[in-house]
């Protein structure tokens, strides 16, 4: 059953480059006026909505019509968080914070907006702020006597308030507070527009075929330069200011890097040295608010998954490590709706980051792979995310999320656990009604556990105890009545709250990669940029290599399906596909699986076709399919580490053949095992000749299951 969403007449929705506005809802579903055609609308039923917003190329921007955010656009601020420098980004937050602080104060009438009242309250509200300072600097570590600190010099009454008034006039956008020297700086040019034409066509020297060097363009410059104001003399002008020879270089420095080569070498040189290469053209309604705390688990667990302990000794077992685990869990506040649940080692933003892209989509197959007999089909976008001070909640990252997710984090000051109170009080609730009873239960203090051996009596693994925690909260706490929704159960009150009032809009697809994918940065090439080994390309990453001077953009990857990407060229990101379409909708398990598999059947081959490719993984995708009725395959987390160690060892120099490649010639690429891939023949359209490939020795029997270390240049 799909829900409405709670879509406002003032968001805008972009589909293909084609915007509409003026969202109006009904019982079936929403219309939508075409922006420059107002008597064409266009109608979506919420499946169809739904769905809409999944695909790469759709966005919906809430409150873009906004008459607040129209004049900060105006400004020409970045449009999302994350594009900011990193400093500008802190100074950014660090901003927020001081802004959101004193408005808590400011509703709850201690503090007025006066330069008085707020002279008064400064130094509490400085207290504040360098305490979440202080928890992003120690992290997790011991705290030890002697370790510096940072703190920023706190502003005085005028500029806190100069910082509210801008953040109230923008519709309270954080984008709002963002520095005004961020783009500072004299970047006028210091040459009239006639003296900058007048350059220009001294310039063209450099772009004929004879070749000029940059030295010789410029000392012509200064004797063409000299020439004309001769004849400016005698007309009784004013002089040209002469450039000098840096400011000739700067300026041939900044032409097009594609026209520039094609000009002095020729087109068909140019396209030889800029080979592209591509497949085809290219809380009184849900989700309102949302409470997100970490809870050191109150059990005892072996720290291995369940499998792990398959024919192992009572000494073996008796050997392994013991622990405890720290959950992260995400509660929407109307409904009292458990929306996500991440378990870890230790406390970090990275979790709390998966923990958000878990909010926002459907958790049924997480719920089905448990066992449970409902589903967990609650979710939606972000609107107000509530968290406390750990460390992993006032990072940088995880705050900046949240902002290009739609949302608004809210960090309350210390010693308030009430503002928090229904994820406080879950986890009260674990504590009480699922933990006892269960192997290598810590309890609450020592007096109570009294003489229970927890760590010997340690029993469960770490996919059994997140397989308890989603069976108690789908299908126990879920259907049971809750005495703060007036005995209303959870999943009854979000199915009444959600017809009635409508759930907060998805996060579009292309957004929720950006703001919760996994963050690399790629060199590009006629290929586009290479990831896994898989192969990404569009139209702006062409335009990037054929014409920009950077060699690297940054990448966001949704590490469940690598099917395409987000990739940042400027200020703006943009999706670009897998070259090879049969990774559609795989994750980065399934194709771990299959490279490695690849990687040992296919030895001595110098490429591997796609349809190879495309077997292998469908086979990977069924055993998963079978092992994620064991919860641990379903719920492996990916670590950073454990990506850097498949990219080194198993990635790096992967190459695929598509089944349908362009009749141009491919760009020199090594393939799987180093070889160079045969380039196609233009006219025929065939593959030209094969080289010779290198003779590969075998390895001995006993060296057959030894782990490789190929090191390749995945580039």
């Amino acid at each position: 059953m799909s829900f409405p969403m709670k879509v406002s007449s003032l968001d805008r929705l972009t589909v293909d480059a084609q915007t509409y506005k003026n969202a109006v809802a009904c019982e079936q579903g929403y219309t939508f006026d075409r922006l420059g055609k107002s008597q064409e609308t266009i109608f979506f039923s919420f499946e169809e909505f739904r769905a809409l917003l999944k695909q790469p190329d759709v966005l919906l921007e809430p409150d873009y019509f906004l008459v607040e955010r129209q004049k900060l656009r105006e400004t020409g601020v970045a449009d999302s968080i994350s594009t900011l420098p990193d400093e500008t980004r802190a100074e950014t937050m660090w901003r927020y914070v001081y802004v959101t602080v004193f408005l808590e104060l400011w509703r709850a009438g201690k503090v007025k907006k006066t330069e008085l009242s707020v002279q008064v309250w400064l130094p509490e509200i400085e207290r504040h702020v360098n305490k979440l300072a202080r928890s992003e600097q120690d992290g997790w570590l011991r705290k030890r006597a002697g370790k510096k600190r940072v703190y920023r010099v706190a502003p005085c009454p005028r500029t806190l308030l100069e910082w509210v008034r801008r953040f109230e006039q923008s519709g309270n956008s954080a984008l709002a507070l963002v520095p005004k020297t961020f783009r500072s700086g004299n970047w006028k040019d210091r040459f009239s527009l006639e003296e900058l034409r007048f350059l220009g066509q001294c310039i063209g020297d450099y772009l004929t075929l004879s070749r000029l060097s940059k030295r010789r363009v410029s000392e012509n410059t200064k004797i063409k330069f000299e020439a004309e104001n001769v004849k400016r003399a005698e007309l009784g002008l004013r002089p040209f200011k002469v450039p000098s020879r840096r400011k000739v270089e700067r300026e041939i420095a900044k032409l097009d890097p594609y026209t520039t080569y094609a000009q002095r070498h020729g087109i068909e040189a140019a396209n030889r040295a800029f080979m592209l290469y591509e497949t085809g053209v290219d809380a009184s309604y849900p989700m309102e608010r949302i409470e997100i705390d970490e809870w050191n688990v109150d059990l005892i667990t072996i720290l291995a998954e369940r499998g792990a302990l398959d024919h192992l000794s009572a000494e073996q077992l008796a050997a392994l490590p013991r622990g405890r685990r720290w959950l992260y869990l995400a509660i929407d506040a109307a409904t009292r709706c458990v929306l996500g649940m991440r378990l870890c080692e230790t406390p970090n933003a990275q979790d709390a980051i998966a923990l958000l892209a878990d909010v926002t989509c459907d958790k049924s197959s997480l719920s089905a792979a448990a066992g449970c007999r409902s589903i967990w089909g609650q979710y939606g976008g972000l609107k107000t995310v509530a968290t406390d001070l750990g460390a992993a909640f006032v990072d940088d990252r995880f705050r900046a999320a949240v902002f290009d997710a739609g949302g608004s984090p809210e960090t309350p000051t210390g010693g308030l656990p009430q503002l928090r109170a229904r994820v406080e009080r879950i986890f009260g609730t674990f504590g009480t009604d699922l933990m006892p009873g269960l192997a290598g239960q810590t309890f609450s203090n020592p007096k109570e556990r009294g003489d229970y051996p927890s760590v010997a009596m340690a029993a469960l693994t770490d996919d059994v105890l997140i397989q308890m925690l989603i069976l108690y909260v789908v299908d126990v706490y879920h259907n049971r009545p809750h005495a703060g929704l007036k005995g209303e159960t959870p999943a009854n009150c979000w199915k009444r709250l959600g017809c009635e009032l409508g759930v907060v809009p998805d996060v579009p697809e292309r957004v929720r990669r950006r703001a919760f994918g996994h963050s690399q940065n790629r060199k590009v090439s006629g290929r586009g940029v290479r990831v896994f080994g898989i192969d990404y390309t569009c139209s702006a990453l062409r335009q990037f290599y054929l014409h920009r001077h950077e060699t690297d953009v940054d990448i966001r990857v949704d590490l469940n399906d690598l099917g395409w990407i987000m990739v940042r060229i400027g200020e703006e990101w943009f999706p670009a596909t897998a070259l090879q379409k049969c990774f559609d909708g795989v994750s980065y398990d399934e194709w771990e699986g299959a490279a490695r598999e690849l990687r040992l059947k296919f030895r001595k081959e110098a490429a591997l076709s796609e349809h190879i490719v495309a077997d292998a993984l469908q086979k990977i995708a069924a055993l998963n399919r079978a092992a994620e009725a064991t919860v641990g395959v379903a719920l492996r987390a990916v670590t950073p580490a454990g990506l850097r160690r498949g990219e080194e060892d198993l990635f790096v120099g992967l190459s695929i053949d598509p089944d349908d490649p362009e009749d141009f010639d491919l760009p020199p690429d090594e393939d799987l095992f180093g070889h160079v891939i045969p380039l196609l023949d233009k006219d025929s359209g065939g593959a030209a000749a094969l080289p010779k490939p290198v003779e590969v020795e075998e390895p001995e029997a006993e060296d057959a299951h030894e782990t490789l270390t190929w090191r390749f240049d995945d580039e």
